[in-house]
């Protein structure tokens, strides 16, 4: 398996060890930041460094020749914690919304779900920089390096979307 993360836990093993391994990588996106925001005093930038972390050591993980996941779980964790759950089930209802919207001529693939995370996730954005401006920092990074992790699934749809309309 060339990443970890519930989607390919998902293929490569059933429901439940998706289930598991995306609840462990939710964990270590949460509980680590949230003791530490409950338990010092740090500023908008600290908190940015702290936040990220988590995500960076998942997606550039050493033990995996700094390969690893796509990071969606641990971000679901990192807003738990950032936000007392607010963004994350926002992130979560944007993601529904756009199953919801975008079911009809779309199978399960990698790369609806990287279109599907990614819209939602930039979606959740605008509720960022309107009820927590102080963390559109961490937002940013956090945008910016999903994007990069779904980066070759997201071409592939952009080249499969541009063939359509080249070759009707």
């Amino acid at each position: 398996m060339a990443t970890q993360g519930g989607f390919n836990l998902k293929k490569a093993l059933g429901l439940k060890a998706s289930l598991i391994g995306s609840l462990l990588d939710y964990s270590k996106g949460a509980f680590p930041l949230y003791y530490i925001i409950k338990h010092y005093q740090l500023t908008e930038y600290q908190i940015a460094i702290i936040a990220i972390a988590p995500l960076l050591g998942h997606m550039f993980s050493p033990f995996l020749k700094f390969k690893g996941g796509k990071g969606v779980s641990v971000s679901f964790g990192i807003w738990t914690a950032l936000t007392n759950f607010v963004v994350a089930l926002f992130f979560a209802a944007m993601v529904v919304v756009f199953i919801l919207i975008f079911h009809k001529n779309y199978k399960e693939s990698p790369e609806y779900n990287a279109i599907r995370i990614n819209i939602a996730f930039l979606a959740t954005g605008i509720l960022v920089f309107i009820y927590f401006k102080s963390l559109f920092l961490v937002w940013s990074i956090n945008a910016l390096l999903l994007l990069f992790a779904h980066r070759i699934e997201l071409f592939s749809a952009f080249e499969s979307f541009a063939f359509r309309f080249r070759n009707p």
